[in-house]
């Protein structure tokens, strides 16, 4: 049976996406683990984004939110994906869409950041419209990501980002909705793992267009990698060629 390895930036276990990813799993055992698994508040607390920190946001196993540095957060993240490697893992899903160029997979992995813009470039060919070019809506969790965001999404369409944390209210959430509808948007991105099938539903009714969240997105491509592994557990040895979205131990940049 293959081992799938999930990594959360936050604490695991992360039952409020692991659902969307059981989804895919296709009789695969998972195992999950977390930057910050075993750390007191205090610890917490001392990895928190200073000055022109690139900054992450996550879950602990409480559930509240918490702001992380980048920097910190990479040797952390390094750690697990030894960890769940050495313990088995054949396939590792990084639970986060930031960009971690810094990382040395040790087994297959599934990167989000490589995942989702593929996604959204294919769906936003499907809701061009003829004489209107699409305008793309992102909801990003912190307000400190915006620009970063839109740097990154621009390059595909022009772009509204609005912030709402995947682990605030219902409210926030819909009143972010609600910008990228008063801004015209034909397709809103979800740019964290965070997000949940039932927020997708909220920020699609709300902004009145199709709403893609990571979770699905990662979800989606990982099922179809497990299901390429299948003939091997039947007694093929053949190895195959890695996805364009994984990795065999390279670092991707991007």
């Amino acid at each position: 049976m293959t081992t799938v390895g999930f990594v959360t930036i936050g604490q695991a276990p992360r039952p409020d996406i692991m659902g969307e990813f059981a989804r895919g799993l296709a009789g695969a055992r998972s195992v999950e683990a977390g930057a910050l698994d075993g750390l007191s508040d205090a610890e917490v607390a001392s990895l928190a984004p200073r000055g022109d920190d690139a900054v992450l946001v996550s879950r602990l196993r409480s559930g509240r939110n918490v702001r992380l540095a980048h920097r910190h957060v990479v040797p952390r993240v390094q750690a697990c994906l030894d960890r769940l490697a050495a313990g088995g893992a054949e396939l590792l899903v990084l639970l986060c869409t930031g960009e971690f160029p810094e990382l040395a997979p040790p087994a297959s992995m599934l990167y989000p950041r490589r995942v989702l813009p593929h996604v959204v470039a294919a769906a936003l060919e499907g809701v061009r419209t003829p004489g209107r070019a699409p305008r793309l809506g992102v909801l990003v969790p912190d307000a400190a990501q915006i620009g970063p965001a839109e740097a990154r999404w621009r390059s595909l369409a022009p772009s509204v980002v609005a912030c709402a944390s995947p682990y605030g209210d219902a409210a926030e959430l819909a009143a972010a909705a609600e910008t990228l509808r008063g801004a015209e948007v034909s397709l809103v991105v979800m740019d964290c793992l965070g997000y949940t099938r039932a927020m997708q539903e909220i920020v699609a009714r709300v902004s009145g267009v199709p709403a893609i969240f990571a979770a699905a997105a990662v979800s989606m491509i990982m099922r179809e990698l497990l299901a390429g592994r299948a003939p091997q557990h039947a007694g093929e040895s053949a190895r195959r060629a890695p996805s364009a979205a994984t990795s065999t131990g390279s670092v991707y940049h991007g």
